[in-house]
């Protein structure tokens, strides 16, 4: 992915242009669960002298449009739009919807009281409407690692432990794919969590993040070949090292063979060739000295890998029978 903006923000504006404004459109009882998630997590009923009201808060101006807009269409009704910018460790700038009419009937036809922890079935009850409230939730305190990273991670967090197991129960069932997410504790926080990138993939498409789920698996694939890549490179210098650590050895052993009484003592008839095979290629595997001696002995059926094994085998006794003789000496 090109440099710029975070990979959960991709995902988090994927999903809301990728059916606000295409042919397919999201249909009015996905975005009411995933207004619901949204003010459930993200939302609060204040009061004052002239009752209730209810605000949604977001550091994303998209995020708070989409939703913007969502109740204007679901409840034919008026909001406001402000943004304020906080100075802190670093400068941010919040958005914020304020409602003031038809609080109470909005609350409750979301199923969002604040201090609520369950998913209610008038909600969610599909599974349109289950990928709605997931997406919802993720638009609101939802994460997820770049691809680009090998720690794949997905999150959403929140700080009530029922709503969080509610969740995880929620996305556990979802008919058309096999996630298996998980909870943990982190400070004050409870994080519903998915680690494995095929499901990471999955849920992106499950929350209409499709074009994030394709640039996640394209960069995880290319990511993974790389490493393959080098892994078998790796693996190749290992072998070829190997094989020189070996060689060397052989040639030792013929060389004092040589120095001794010549290659001619052997009866096998294949140990003279071998040898003079291994002297002129040190850099030779197994395979590649049977494959030549073969060729070079029209052999058949040709020699095999274990076959030329065996008769390094017998040069090494020949030559250490010398070494000992040499010792006692």
């Amino acid at each position: 992915m090109a440099k710029g903006p975070s990979f959960t923000r991709f995902v988090k504006e994927d999903i809301i242009r990728n059916k606000a404004q295409d042919e397919v459109q999201y249909t009015r009882a996905r975005k009411r669960a995933m207004l619901g998630a949204f003010v459930r997590l993200n939302g609060s009923v204040e009061e004052d002298e002239n009752g209730k009201y209810l605000l949604i808060r977001t550091e994303n101006p998209k995020i708070a449009r989409f939703f913007y807009n969502i109740l204007i269409e679901l409840y034919d009704l008026e909001p406001s739009f402000s943004y304020e910018t906080l100075v802190q460790f670093k400068r941010r700038r919040y958005y914020t919807i304020e409602v003031k009419e038809k609080v109470s009937y909005i609350v409750e036809d979301l199923a969002s009281e604040p201090f609520g922890s369950a998913i209610d079935r008038k909600l969610v009850y599909s599974d349109d409407t289950a990928a709605g409230y997931a997406a919802g939730a993720f638009l609101a305190k939802g994460s997820v690692n770049s691809p680009i990273s090998s720690n794949y991670h997905l999150e959403i967090s929140t700080k009530d432990e029922v709503l969080a197991s509610k969740l995880c129960r929620l996305i556990e069932k979802f008919r058309h794919a096999n996630f298996t997410p998980r909870v943990s504790k982190r400070r004050e926080q409870y994080i519903v969590y998915l680690k494995r990138s095929d499901q990471i993939g999955e849920f992106l498409i499950f929350i209409g993040a499709t074009a994030a789920s394709l640039e996640f698996e394209k960069i995880r694939i290319d990511r993974d070949m790389t490493n393959a890549a080098r892994r078998m490179a790796l693996c190749d210098a290992a072998n070829y090292k190997k094989t020189l650590t070996s060689a060397q050895k052989q040639i030792d052993d013929i060389n004092l063979i040589k120095s001794k009484t010549g290659l001619n003592q052997f009866e096998n008839p294949k140990i003279k060739p071998l040898c003079e095979l291994r002297l002129a290629n040190e850099d030779m595997s197994m395979s590649e000295l049977a494959a030549a001696l073969s060729e070079q002995l029209n052999l058949n059926p040709p020699v095999t890998k274990s076959n030329i094994a065996h008769l390094f085998r017998q040069i090494r006794k020949v030559a250490n029978n010398y070494r000992k003789d040499k010792t006692d000496d």
